[in-house]
């Protein structure tokens, strides 16, 4: 939930709470557990697996976040739940504060809200994509699929690539090209990584 000031013929209206887009696509039971003091910000669902499971995929942001002054702390985390349908009851399956990053890790811009709030689902696989495109341009997706083995999800692959200003005078050029190759981490062969023990490598 976030509070708003809304004014209505010229009275004003403080303390007005709405729910978030994403909360309006989140399970009422999904919503009943989720931390105090904290609203869904994205979610995605996601079915995969034999037998089929099915998964909601929730992102958090704390209440009081864009009241908050910026400090040597930072940001606050944003929570990444995983939720499993079963027998028709959500069930949290595994948390990872790592994977969303924070509102200023993007320096100028928010990588996750600016980037329009994504978690892209394909098969067993859903990759959040954090990126910023004022002032420096650049893209990090980390993806993580359902893994049979282990029944949980684990670590497929963070995919990084970013662009600068081209340096070209030539009027038809690109006004960005890419700064060095893209960049696709993976973990070791043999070596699997589980959503709730994943971090970031710097």
């Amino acid at each position: 939930m976030k509070t708003i000031l809304a004014i209505i013929v010229g009275v004003i209206v403080v303390g007005v709470s709405l729910p978030s887009a994403a909360e309006g696509n989140v399970s009422p039971d999904i919503v009943r557990q989720l931390p105090a003091g904290y609203h869904a910000i994205a979610s995605a669902r996601l079915a995969a697996g034999k037998p089929l499971r099915s998964f909601e995929i929730i992102v958090l942001s704390r209440d009081d976040e864009d009241g908050l002054a910026s400090g040597s702390d930072g940001a606050p985390a944003r929570p990444l739940i995983v939720f499993e349908n079963r027998d028709g009851q959500f069930v949290a399956a595994g948390r990872n504060d790592h994977v969303v990053m924070k509102a200023d890790e993007g320096g100028q811009c928010d990588p996750f809200l600016d980037g329009g709030a994504t978690i892209a689902v394909k098969g067993r696989y859903f990759t959040v994509e954090n990126g910023v495109a004022c002032g420096q341009h650049w893209t990090d997706y980390i993806t993580f699929r359902l893994d049979d083995l282990s029944g949980g999800f684990v670590f497929d692959n963070e995919r990084r690539e970013a662009w600068e200003l081209n340096p070209s005078n030539d009027p038809s050029a690109e006004v960005l090209v890419r700064a060095g190759p893209p960049r696709t981490i993976r973990d070791r062969l043999g070596k699997a990584t589980p959503l709730v023990a994943w971090r970031p490598t710097g």
